[in-house]
């Protein structure tokens, strides 16, 4: 990682994190080191040795004559003085004794309620500027929490602001200590500085700078007092004072998703597990992956082959993991119109003739149904169109299937029983203008549908079609994603749908808007602008956030997350990725890059799964 020259001073600790998170404390950095003042240290009382001698000079004392001078007066005299009179005698030079310090500087932070959330990246910053700032005088840097006085720790690696950081209380003293100040009537926090306080005046040395960052009452705590409260919903308050001074400054919050994953001590982004795809099996650039709705197995499709390779996931509560993958085949004279993944299963539907065929999708012998007559069902089709299966509160099988991207239909068919053969299924027109579909197996599917007041989110199951949200909005919809779960028969979670939005400065731009649909708060919803030249590929995993897109960057080099709030790049390709899809119930995505190389990413791109394969 490179950092720019104002940040150098900084950069041993920087180096600890990824790029994302050092420049969210670089900012902060930058910002409270002017407030911090100048660095005042006390010299070492007691007499100072000389530290060697540096060189041979013409002056000095004659207790630092050379033996070879007193030698010389020995044997001539004259000589002796001619050269004590003219200045020429050789005297040793002591090295110059190095300033000795109080080499200690101690910061004690509040790790209590007060200080929980946004208030400790404020606290991450802080410990390195007094790390740094001791470590340029030659002084030791040590810190302790409230909480616990008299104990501290050195600030010598990650893992100790790690310590810090996991050193979180919902009380200032924890549950024992605010039960025996509630017992005494005393303030809880001005004890603690108090004895925190003493056990400063008894260490050996004392240090010279004494720091309390955290909310206090009125007065300057152990010396220099940090008080960091929040402001508003988007900036902190921070309180520099002092005896001498007192500077004021307001922190706008920066980008939440590095900013959480520092809080939670997650420095890095994990390295990429790797796994070798078998030289045979190249992987189609054309298809996008296909991603189970609870984000545990990705399937790609083989180029010139008919066979999907299939890639089974570890849950996303376990540690990631790579599990063997398998191999699905279909009949060599049957072409694939559309797919998806039941449970782990590939599954779809084929064409034969007149005929389409579920494939693996039916728990008995499926039926082929007839190929309707006005829909294009040619092979070679650019995408694989989307598929799905809805089992019924009665014997009835449904299978749904998203043409052409618009049109969602839905063949039934009935189990057979006593042995008998099934009824003869045929299908029927579910809606038309279908934005989105998320199917969500056993028994349910949502999907959006466009219409000319708006856009409607609609669920289909057992009982048939049923009207759950709608949406109204100006303009004609284009495209439409959805990302969450049922909650009970309806819809929770994220709703996106493009609307045209014409030219502006001279380049095309799309108009996204966006929704959220939870128990708690309602619908909320929000516009987002993007020009064409980025490619949308799904919605984030629902999260405490607002929601955001996933899209491609123009230069189809990043997958990046888009919010109301501005955008975090999620994973940085070494290759141009071709295609993408973003799982509807899970926090995964599959890209291809033009090699070839299947990528999957999980937890907003914390881990991430690279198969290697293609053409290198």
């Amino acid at each position: 990682m490179r950092l720019p020259d104002t940040l150098q001073p900084w950069a041993p600790w920087l180096i600890w994190f990824d790029a994302e998170i050092a420049g969210v404390l670089g900012d902060l950095l930058l910002r409270l080191h002017p407030a911090l003042g100048a660095f005042r240290l006390r010299a070492q009382r007691g007499a100072a040795e000389p530290e060697g001698i540096e060189d041979l000079r013409r002056r000095g004392s004659y207790e630092r004559l050379l033996l070879s001078e007193w030698a010389l007066a020995d044997a001539a005299p004259e000589e002796f003085d001619r050269r004590a009179a003219g200045g020429e005698h050789l005297f040793l030079n002591p090295k110059p004794v190095a300033r000795q310090v109080d080499a200690l500087t101690v910061a004690v932070f509040d790790a209590g309620p007060s200080q929980l959330g946004a208030s400790r990246l404020v606290h991450a910053a802080l410990w390195i500027l007094l790390a740094q700032r001791a470590q340029a005088a030659g002084a030791r840097f040590l810190w302790g929490v409230l909480a616990r006085p008299g104990e501290l720790q050195e600030a010598d690696s990650p893992a100790a602001l790690k310590r810090l950081l996991s050193a979180r209380s919902l009380t200032p003293g924890g549950a024992a200590s605010a039960r025996a100040s509630v017992e005494q009537g005393a303030d809880l926090g001005r004890d603690l500085q108090a004895q925190w306080a003493q056990a400063l005046d008894a260490a050996e040395p004392s240090p010279s700078e004494r720091w309390s960052v955290g909310a206090h009452a009125p007065g300057y705590a152990l010396g220099h007092r940090v008080d960091v409260v929040r402001a508003d919903a988007d900036e902190l308050a921070v309180t520099v004072a002092a005896r001498q001074a007192r500077r004021e400054l307001r922190l706008r919050l920066p980008d939440p998703e590095p900013s959480s994953r520092l809080l939670r001590g997650e420095f890095e982004r994990l390295a990429a597990s790797r796994q070798k795809i078998p030289a045979h099996a190249r992987l189609s650039r054309q298809q996008p992956p296909i991603i189970a709705a609870d984000g545990r197995s990705v399937a790609t499709l083989w180029a010139g082959e008919n066979a999907a390779y299939v890639q089974r996931l570890s849950p996303p509560h376990q540690s990631q993991r790579l599990l063997p993958p398998k191999t699905a085949r279909w009949a060599k004279h049957r072409h694939l119109l559309a797919a998806c993944l039941s449970g782990r299963h590939f599954a779809g539907v084929l064409t034969r003739s007149q005929f389409l065929d579920p494939w693996q999708l039916a728990r008995w012998p499926g039926l082929p149904h007839p190929l309707p007559q006005h829909l294009n069902a040619a092979p070679g089709q650019a995408r694989l169109m989307q598929c799905a299966e809805i089992a019924g509160n009665d014997d009835e099988q449904r299978h749904l299937l998203l043409w052409s991207g618009s049109r969602l239909l839905c063949w039934s068919a009935r189990h057979p029983r006593n042995g008998r053969r099934c009824d003869r299924p045929g299908y029927r027109l579910i809606g038309e203008n279908v934005l989105g579909f998320v199917a969500l197996p056993p028994q349910r599917a949502f999907y959006l549908q466009g219409t000319g007041e708006g856009v409607q989110v609609r669920r289909f199951d057992g009982a048939g079609v049923e009207t759950l949200e709608s949406l109204p909005c100006d303009g004609e919809a284009g495209a439409g994603f959805l990302c969450g779960n049922a909650w009970g028969d309806r819809w929770q979670g994220d709703i996106a749908v493009e609307f045209a939005a014409g030219q502006r400065g001279g380049e095309r731009h799309g108009r996204w808007r966006l929704w959220r649909r939870s128990p708690s708060q309602g619908l909320q919803d929000f516009e987002l602008a993007l020009s064409a030249a980025w490619k949308v590929v799904g919605l984030a995993a629902v999260s405490a956030d607002a929601p955001a897109l996933i899209a491609l960057d123009p230069d189809r080099k990043a997958v990046v997350r888009i919010g109301e709030r501005g955008r975090t790049t999620l994973y940085a390709s070494p290759q141009k990725i071709s295609v993408a899809s973003v799982a509807a119930a899970a926090d995964t995505i599959a890209l291809i890059d033009v090699s070839g190389r299947l990528t999957i990413l999980r937890h907003q791109g914390r881990d991430v799964l690279v198969y290697e394969g293609g053409d290198d």
